[in-house]
């Protein structure tokens, strides 16, 4: 049975106890909460339908034969070792690098960590077992990827390190291992099958994706979307746009100061701490969960507020507007501004409160 279908089928339950005479109100909550739970089906298609996209874009690398020749095959070190597991590739190189360049990692079952630093080289250690790597670089570009599988030894004892000036692009696909890019100074989009993305110091653009794992990323100047099947998002200090979405988790934003701003999850809280601009957009969705505001007391907006089958607290004077519902009827659906109006705030939830705090 689908989310919508329980849905609608509580809400006819609930219709089926009250008095003959309130069956008008029940209709209309029974059209309210089709309308919730059509809500929550598009913001998971929507989710699946960008976790979907990660995934075959990460499989589609993996699956791609080596095009280049390994034109630095000279700059590295290749050990094969007999231990019983099959061949062990390593790689421990150091060469000259553009900030404005860009670094491209593939790898299969290995946590991956990439910071920058103030130098104008990039540095590259690895090690893979039972496959080999394709290492291709120029002053502008850096390309590794793996090739063939790992073994049954843990992953997280063999990390890829990669150190690159601080500015460069930085494009991470792992199948089965963490993601770590820290103080890159320039854009990043990483993504993984299973494993947990941390992004930290970024600018321009940031895109993460993540199946199976959490994403968490702090002190970004510029765009942010972050997208999660099974797993929680958290965003630290961000200047710009933000989107950021779960099928199974919280989303939780703080310090944030961006005009686009949008949060959504099916199950999990939602959670936001930030500016509120004249001439932003901002909506929060969470079908089973509590969503909570934090913004400045001297905030000025227009609120939209729906709960079906939860509380509404306001360290704000609710006052609702012309034709609107008495707080204390179900669903709860109403407007009211704070100051003197301005940028739309949208708050939906089904199951869970609406707080909106001072700051």
């Amino acid at each position: 049975m689908t989310r919508r279908s329980l849905t609608l089928l509580s809400a006819t339950l609930l219709a089926a106890t009250r008095p003959v005479g309130a069956q008008s109100t029940d209709r209309s909550i029974e059209r309210w909460a089709a309308s919730i739970a059509a809500a929550a089906e598009r913001i998971a298609a929507q989710v699946e339908r960008r976790a979907n996209e990660v995934a075959r874009r990460v499989e589609r690398e993996f699956d791609e034969k080596s095009r280049r020749e390994r034109a630095a095959r000279d700059r590295w070190e290749r050990n094969d070792e007999a231990d019983g597991e099959g061949q062990l590739s390593r790689i421990d190189t150091t060469f000259a690098f553009s900030a404005t360049g860009v670094v491209d990692l593939s790898v299969m079952s290995r946590d991956v960590i990439v910071t920058g630093w103030d130098r104008k080289e990039a540095r590259v250690r690895a090690e893979t077992e039972r496959g080999r790597f394709d290492l291709d670089v120029s002053a502008s570009r850096l390309t590794l990827e793996q090739h063939g599988g790992g073994s049954n030894r843990d992953h997280r004892t063999i990390t890829y390190e990669v150190m690159v000036p601080r500015g460069a692009r930085v494009l991470v696909r792992s199948s089965s291992g963490d993601i770590e890019v820290r103080s890159a100074g320039g854009e990043v989009e990483a993504s993984s099958m299973s494993g947990d993305v941390r992004i930290d110091d970024a600018t321009a653009r940031v895109e993460v994706g993540s199946i199976s794992g959490d994403v968490v990323i702090r002190r970004i100047k510029g765009r942010v979307e972050a997208t999660t099947v099974s797993g929680s998002v958290e965003v630290e200090d961000i200047e710009g746009d933000l989107k950021a979405e779960s099928t199974s988790g919280d989303v939780v934003v703080d310090q944030a100061r961006g005009r686009d701003v949008e949060l959504s999850t099916t199950s999990g809280d939602v959670s936001y701490a930030g500016a509120i601009e004249a001439d932003g957009r901002y909506e929060f969705h969470s079908h089973s969960g509590t969503i909570t505001l934090a913004i400045p007391s001297a905030s000025s907006a227009r609120f939209a507020i729906e709960t079906f089958n939860g509380e509404i607290d306001s360290d704000f004077p609710v006052t609702l507007l012309p034709g609107e519902r008495s707080l204390n009827r179900r669903p709860r659906r109403f407007e009211f501004a704070v100051g003197t109006g301005g940028p739309r705030i949208i708050a939906e939830t089904f199951t869970g409160n609406v707080e909106i705090r001072k700051r």
